[in-house]
């Protein structure tokens, strides 16, 4: 049987991955084998009669697995790297000497200097196995100079190496008749060779003449391990001046004390300043009167609203609440309970006209029929909570219209949160741009975000005290203070008053009970005294008498016609007898209407709800929290 021969446009298919196969496969091979280590990484160090430093990196590779191409070394400068820059480089390869050109040529190499790091590259031919490279440079402004001593330290080998270091010699050459500054107590010198902080790694020697000072490893040095070398000379022994990093950070230091300070200063006087524009303007004025223990009747003609509102400041929902029950208990409204399971009830408004309502009374009334003459409580739901920011602004505004606030609270309240919302932005801006403003004097001020802070605080407190700012006027306070004294005497009424005389006012104290939060105990309260009135505009489930628009009928108990006609009232003794559940039933039934109006007045619709370095040890001074230089090495 003849062969086949594969078609044309299969070789063409399968030519990719052929030449994958051929030539990416193992290079990729390559790639993930290659490895390397430093037999020897030595680093010699001349420093020279004004300050610089003259630095000469030997470094004994050995590569294995596969060829490398490319070496670098990135040194830091400026503020990060505690110099003043990198000049003078010079790179060479086993014995050959590189020029420097942009083109990764064979025996080139490039610098590139950033911000804060040189950048040094360096490229050869192919190699494998043992390799030598060198390369040298000059920094500028490495040594820190402080009257107790100037100090040379240097991170010899960064971190940054992702190979081992089998053995390293660190050399320091000092000019002549220098030498290294003396321990006072040991007269020892003031030198110090570090690995990661430990001493005891590294084997330190002075020549007899002290100008040379020797560091060699006595372990191998593994990647995330630094080698770093210190010498302290005498202060002017040379005439090194400071350098320009070294003064950035001395004025940095300035700054940062003096942005400090001044933070502290914004932080404590801005509070102080909050406290004492609450002492002056926030606080409400002594009554000047003396106040009773209690009172057995209301002080003056306020509204259960206007009073609960200017004991606390604020008008809440048990502030509304109580004008629901205080408009029906004057006339202008009836209560039904609907259906007891339910606990609805049936809202009617009565003939009575509304000429001598306030405002805040009509356009509660408005909020509640909408010009209906009948609502149901539950058709409430949703719907009335829109309506109790401009019932809130009313009340206000009554209360400043009575004398009791010189202007109105939530006005007040809304100008200090205003100013401390705008107080933090400003805060909030100056964190992230001052910083930034600062470093052009410095790139060492640690106190930078100090005053951005210190704003921020008071702009908080200002936003937080604002709540406690409205203050009444001095009739404000008289009127409150002896609306407390009446409220004690609702919250401790059978203390001060015989219940079984005294029937005729749950009703008329109801809203005031209300207002004041006492509601649920007051009715409790009077459920037990069988003689208290039944109040004419509240009907419980079962309960029939008064008309549609409490005109022409006489009230009834279950459908039976109670003796008596006029101003008389069932009593709840009258209705525990032919209503079921008697007392219970109807203070139960009254409790129920108040916590559904309470929910339902304030309930929203979900959707609308959710819309809303290693220091010197021993006597080092001045230079021993820096060391200069750092970085990284590697080939490639």
């Amino acid at each position: 049987m003849r062969k086949r021969l594969p078609s044309l446009n299969r070789l063409l298919f399968l030519l990719p991955f052929a030449l994958f196969l051929l030539f990416v496969a193992p290079q990729q091979s390559q790639a993930q084998s290659k490895s390397f280590y430093w037999e020897r990484f030595d680093v010699d160090i001349t420093l020279l009669e004004n300050g610089d430093m003259r630095i000469t990196e030997t470094q004994v590779l050995d590569f294995s697995g596969g060829t490398f191409t490319y070496g670098y070394g990135t040194i830091y400068t400026n503020q990060k790297g505690s110099n003043d820059g990198i000049v003078n480089v010079a790179v060479s390869g086993n014995g050959v000497q590189y020029i420097q050109e942009y083109g990764n040529n064979p025996n080139t190499f490039t610098v590139n200097h950033d911000a804060d790091d040189v950048i040094i590259k360096w490229y050869f031919e192919p190699a494998i196995g043992r390799q030598q490279y060198a390369f040298s440079y000059t920094v500028k402004g490495g040594i820190f100079v402080d009257e107790n001593g100037d100090t040379l330290s240097w991170i010899a080998i960064p971190k940054d190496h992702p190979g081992r270091v089998a053995a390293s010699t660190v050399t320091i050459h000092l000019p002549e008749g220098i030498t290294p500054q003396l321990y006072t107590e040991t007269m020892d010198y003031l030198v110090e060779g570090l690995v990661d902080g430990d001493a005891s790694a590294v084997a330190t020697a002075v020549s007899d003449n002290g100008r040379t000072i020797t560091y060699t490893l006595n372990q191998s040095l593994m990647p995330g391990q630094e080698l770093i070398t210190k010498v302290q000379i005498p202060h002017n022994s040379l005439p090194i001046e400071v350098p320009q990093w070294q003064s950035r950070q001395q004025i940095g230091d300035t700054i940062s004390l003096a942005v400090g300070v001044l933070s502290l200063g914004m932080a404590v006087g801005g509070v102080l300043l909050v406290l004492a524009l609450w002492y002056m303007l926030g606080r409400d004025p002594k009554t000047g009167i003396v106040v009773p223990e209690y009172i057995t009747e209301p002080p003056n003609d306020l509204p259960p609203a206007l009073v609960g509102t200017l004991i606390d400041e604020r008008a809440d929902l048990h502030d509304i609440l109580s004008t629901l029950v205080d408009l029906a208990r004057r006339g202008y409204l009836v209560m039904s309970e609907k259906n007891k399971k339910k606990s609805d009830h049936t809202f009617t408004r009565t003939d009575k006209a509304d000429g001598d309502l306030r405002p805040f009374e009509r356009e509660f009334l408005e909020a509640i029929f909408q010009g209906k003459e009948e609502r149901h409580l539950s058709s409430l739901r949703y719907k009335f909570n829109d309506k109790l920011p401009g019932l809130r602004k009313s009340i206000y505004k009554e209360l400043a219209a009575e004398g009791m606030f010189p202007k109105s609270p939530d006005t007040v309240r809304t100008q200090y949160g205003c100013l401390g919302m705008g107080i933090l932005a400003l805060g909030g801006g100056a964190f992230f741009l001052l910083p930034g403003i600062l470093s052009l004097f410095s790139d060492s001020i640690s106190t930078a975000v100090c005053p951005s802070i210190s704003v921020i605080l008071v702009g908080a407190l200002i936003w937080y005290i604002a709540r406690h700012m409205p203050a009444k006027t001095h009739k404000g306070t008289q009127a409150a203070a002896m609306w407390g004294a009446f409220e004690n005497y609702l919250k401790n009424i059978e203390k001060y008053q015989d219940l079984e005389t005294a029937g005729d006012i749950f009703e008329k104290y109801l809203a005031y009970a209300t207002v004041f939060g006492l509601e649920n105990t007051w009715i409790r309260k009077f459920a037990r005294v069988p003689s208290t009135p039944i109040p004419r505009w509240y009907h419980p489930y079962g309960y029939y008498g008064m008309g549609r628009r409490g005109v022409g009928r006489t009230p009834t108990a279950a459908g039976t016609p109670i003796s008596g006609s006029g101003p008389s009232m069932p009593t709840l003794k009258g209705m525990s007898s032919g209503m079921t559940g008697g007392l219970s039933s109807m203070s139960n039934g009254l409790t129920r209407m108040l916590n559904s109006s309470s929910t339902i007045m304030k309930s929203v619709k979900p959707s609308s709800r959710s819309s809303s370095g290693s220091s010197f040890s021993g006597g080092f001074s001045g230079g021993g929290g820096f060391s200069s230089g750092g970085g990284s090495r590697g080939f490639g």
